[in-house]
């Protein structure tokens, strides 16, 4: 009976396998929110990215996976809600340091981004009433609206110029 002689693992291979098992670890934690999938969670940086990211991963769902969808729909959009306020709030913040026109512009836009914002809570409530015969028109409605919705962000967080002092 021969014994295979095991040999010690390399230091490199040791801390590969360490990092593989945290990121993969930290990407299983992150995967999942309450039982509804992680659809990146979006920054302020990159949420326009991120708003294409979700919606290229949710076109991908078949009517059979309707419920997951639409969860992972309401969990982005809950995220894109509080994005809105943050960028309110930011607005204010910064509004004596805007100049007039600057000032119009961003009321404009978060006016439009909040009817925006409505068009896609018609067009989810319209995929979550839709049947399995319909659920492709429907999610491409829901896709129309969100890419406007995503469009209306882009312009609101559009870099405006300062006020001159």
């Amino acid at each position: 009976m021969s014994h295979s002689r095991r040999e010690p693992m390399r230091p490199s291979y040791l801390l590969a396998a360490a990092l593989m098992l945290a990121t993969t670890a930290n990407s299983w934690a992150q995967d999942a929110t309450d039982g509804v999938p992680n659809i990146k969670q979006p920054d302020q940086e990159n949420i326009q990215a991120q708003m294409r990211d979700t919606w290229e991963t949710i076109k991908q769902f078949s009517a059979d996976q309707k419920d997951q969808a639409l969860a992972a729909l309401r969990h982005a959009m809950d995220a894109l809600d509080e994005d809105i306020d943050q960028a309110s709030e930011r607005i204010d913040e910064n509004w004596q340091d805007m100049s007039q026109d600057a000032r119009l512009k961003k009321q404009d836009a978060l006016s439009e981004l909040k009817e925006q914002r409505e068009a896609l809570q018609t067009r989810y409530q319209q995929l979550e009433a839709s049947s399995e015969d319909n659920w492709e028109a429907a999610k491409a409605r829901f896709g129309g609206a969100w890419e406007s919705t995503k469009d209306a962000w882009s312009e609101l967080t559009a870099p405006q110029p300062r006020a001159a002092d």
